[in-house]
């Protein structure tokens, strides 16, 4: 039996989760045994994966908003874990630069192979990795580039290939 938060015998529901999400390991998968709850592919703990639908009245949002108020961390945080799970599923599992191998997350950007990303990301990059994060993005036209990387990409998209190259030293 796969390690969870509780050890219960999966019920048949209907309503499921199009994309379940793991808060231990950031890893999101499209949920298929049509159960309650099922194992993380990655970590294996057990999650729910039903839908819930939550009705909001104006007190509940009134409330949501105060709670929001008294910890500015709250979205910080989540827009942390949304954009690691988007980098990770760009990089398929690897999260480092694909050019020069630079493997520090703060260092890597997503890029669209074809250019087009300035039209993409306007005014809502939130929303992109949130749409990649949640499978509602295909991924097949964006790679992990390091900054100094994707800054040669632009260049090269404009100029040609250039005659340097970027080389990371590690850790």
């Amino acid at each position: 039996m796969p390690k969870g938060v509780y050890a219960r015998k999966p019920r048949a529901i209907t309503a499921i989760k199009a994309v379940a999400l793991c808060r231990g390991c950031d890893w999101s998968w499209k949920p298929l045994s049509g159960f309650a709850c099922e194992p993380c592919p990655k970590c294996g703990v057990v999650r729910d994966v039903r839908r819930r639908e939550h009705k909001s009245s104006p007190e509940s949002v009134a409330r949501l908003r105060q709670w929001r108020a008294g910890r500015p961390e709250y979205s910080t945080k989540a827009s942390r874990q949304t954009r690691r799970t988007a980098v990770r599923l760009v990089g398929r599992g690897i999260v480092s630069c694909i050019r020069c191998g630079c493997d520090k997350p703060e260092l890597l950007e997503i890029n669209h192979k074809n250019g087009g990303g300035q039209a993409d990301l306007r005014g809502r990059s939130q929303q992109f990795y949130r749409d990649i994060a949640m499978h509602r993005r295909d991924v097949d036209d964006l790679e992990l580039l390091c900054k100094p990387c994707n800054a040669i990409h632009a260049l090269e998209l404009v100029h040609g290939p250039l005659p340097f190259s970027v080389t990371w030293g590690g850790k």
